[in-house]
């Protein structure tokens, strides 16, 4: 019995003996992994990928419509502009009905969906008023 558990002591002594730290090593070769496990995690990659590989689908848009944006864009900020500075304006587009109302120093902008309907009301206050003198 004494023989037995000074054996399994022993056992159990030794055993710490052969005990390292761990270390850790990345896999992945751009995190300073083996570059050979490159084509490997490629190819795990390549066979989980499943999108479709038809593209992004963008069209980009032609000279007309990158014309007309342009124009729709410029049209606005000078409503804008223009009623920042005491004025009042109305754009009708394609898509929306703009009507910009400057009352008092808030700016109100009441937006229309031609398509739907809908309406947007956007207030903006704040805005003085240069030409008022004090």
């Amino acid at each position: 019995m004494k023989k037995i558990t000074f054996t399994s002591i022993l056992l159990i002594l030794s055993v710490d003996c052969f005990a390292t730290q761990l270390i850790y090593q990345p896999v992945n070769p751009a995190f300073g992994g083996s570059y050979l496990n490159g084509s490997y995690l490629l190819a795990n990659a390549a066979a989980q990928n499943d999108h479709e590989s038809g593209g992004s689908g963008y069209v980009a848009p032609t000279a007309l419509e990158r014309l007309s944006n342009s124009l729709q864009s410029r049209l606005m900020s000078q409503l804008f502009n223009d009623a920042a500075n005491g004025g009042e304006g109305y754009l009708l587009t394609d898509d929306f009905e703009i009507n910009v109302v400057n009352e008092d120093g808030s700016l109100i902008v009441h937006i229309t969906d031609v398509l739907t309907g809908e309406t947007t009301i956007i207030e903006v206050g704040g805005i003085v008023d240069d030409s008022v003198g004090g």
